[in-house]
């Protein structure tokens, strides 16, 4: 999971890139990188937060009507700060001149170095969109219906989840263009503002920067614009669309929208299903800031139960997405407070998305009670997380999966509440979270392997053999 920016217009892009890779943050804290071009290359890509990596004003402002931009969240490679820098996007190579930035997860990986001479320089799986492309683009004058027929290309030889954002150029003038996967797994959509149009993963974007929205790309597309702002479009594969469940729970912020659809009423809904299917007798409801907040909402709201403030937040940081569990454990210890004036002697709802690992929500539990609550009843708005995502989302192990025991069977949900300290927990159905969502999603997490697109569900069977405790399946065939 990554967030992508792409922008081209009769303008400098580079300001309004930085502005937007502010705003897609959230989608990953590892490494941050921009590349503008304007017949040269301009590229900043480095390990941290947004801010740190540009963190001087020669780094924002940088030639160049079109650019790409990248905040990475790992899903291939190791998690030491080296190979973080390494892995940091975009890529590019110069013969022929191809950039590109990507959001997904390409889980063939070890197939596709029969189909390319040109070999990789970094860990990452964007190499596997750049380098096929690449060779279909060499010695070859651009235009729409050139970028169609290697996308199409390269397409057939790819498995997983992308959205992809490439420049390219071979002399006369630069394309911005992009391909989605045939079952949209991952968000991508069109924004515009006087004569610049910018591609990026949440809607969010659109407003920090003042664009108009204009659509979501539809799945297995390309799209193609030129520097004057003409869009070329082709649909290469056509398939009903799946997205990722986990972004409408986790992921995506509030105020974002895919294919139409309000984040921020999705969560509010799942709380209120949630309430009707797992009702608690307590005194308040408790958010998890900022995960559980709109949950919670929703939760109270249909319950009748008041809903109150007993955690603040004091770190914008998300747990889920820390490279290793050390960092994981430390953002909730460092970064939350609990206010004992709200939460002595009462009994409590805690409200939040998910459940992967069971170690943060155990230590919020233990920080409640340390604070005085006298019954802590947790309630999540997504099912059992049972199962790896090989799709872009960084649970690489069945191994580490709350909801399972070492044997492979899975626990009951008095089991996982005596483990994490709770009087009761209740997740709420599958069936409830594709009615708050309103259509298909991706549920390979939650239900496995029915969950995943019927043509990888064999696919994923085999990853889920080769599963080893704590390496991503498929960097390991």
């Amino acid at each position: 999971m990554c967030g992508i920016i792409g922008m081209i217009g009769e303008r400098p892009v580079s300001h309004l890139i930085y502005h937007s890779l502010i705003t897609i943050q959230h989608r990953g804290q590892s490494s941050a990188g921009m590349l503008t071009y304007d017949g040269n290359i301009h590229v900043t890509k480095d390990a941290g937060l947004v801010r740190e990596v540009f963190n001087e004003e020669k780094k924002i402002n940088r030639e160049g009507n079109i650019g790409i931009g990248h905040t990475r969240y790992s899903t291939a490679g190791m998690d030491d700060i080296e190979s973080l820098k390494k892995n940091a996007q975009p890529e590019y190579l110069v013969n022929p001149f191809l950039a590109a930035v990507h959001n997904g997860n390409i889980y063939n990986c070890s197939e596709l170095p029969l189909i390319t001479e040109r070999r990789p320089r970094t860990d990452c799986d964007i190499q596997w969109l750049l380098l096929p492309m690449a060779d279909q683009l060499y010695k070859k004058e651009l235009s729409p219906e050139v970028i169609f027929s290697a996308c199409e290309q390269v397409m057939q030889k790819i498995k997983g989840s992308y959205s992809v954002l490439y420049i390219a150029d071979s002399g006369e003038k630069p394309y911005l263009f992009a391909i989605t996967d045939p079952r949209k797994i991952r968000p991508l959509a069109l924004g515009k503002s006087d004569g610049t149009y910018c591609l990026a993963s949440e809607t969010r974007v659109f407003k920090k920067i003042n664009f108009e929205y204009v659509k979501d790309i539809p799945g297995g597309s390309v799209i193609v614009i030129d520097p004057k702002g003409i869009i070329f479009e082709k649909q290469i594969v056509k398939k009903p669309e799946l997205p990722c469940m986990f972004e409408f729970v986790y992921f995506a912020k509030p105020d974002s929208r895919i294919n139409g659809r309000s984040i921020h009423k999705t969560r509010e809904e799942l709380g209120r299903l949630l309430a009707k299917e797992q009702p608690a007798d307590a005194d308040m409801v408790i958010p998890v800031p900022e995960s559980g907040r709109r949950y919670a909402i929703g939760y109270s709201r249909e319950s009748g139960i008041p809903l109150d403030e007993g955690i603040m937040k004091d770190k914008d940081e998300r747990s889920f997405i820390q490279q290793t569990q050390e960092h994981r454990e430390k953002v909730v210890e460092e970064g939350l407070s609990f206010l004992r004036a709200v939460l002595e002697e009462k009994r409590v709802v805690l409200v939040d998305d998910s459940i992967v690992r069971g170690t943060n929500i155990r230590k919020i539990i233990h920080g409640m009670k340390n604070a005085g609550a006298k019954e802590v009843h947790v309630r999540i708005g997504c099912p059992p997380l049972i199962a790896p995502c090989y799709l872009g989302i960084d649970m690489r192990s069945k191994k580490e999966f709350i909801a399972r025991n070492t044997d492979g069977s899975l626990k009951s949900s008095d089991q996982i509440a005596k483990e994490i300290g709770a009087e009761s927990l209740g997740y709420i159905s599958r069936e409830s979270l594709q009615k708050a969502i309103g259509f298909n999603v991706c549920k390979g997490c939650i239900q496995f392997p029915e969950g995943y697109p019927p043509e990888m569900q064999e696919d994923v069977k085999q990853l889920f053999k080769n599963d080893r405790k704590g390496i991503r399946a498929y960097e390991c065939l």
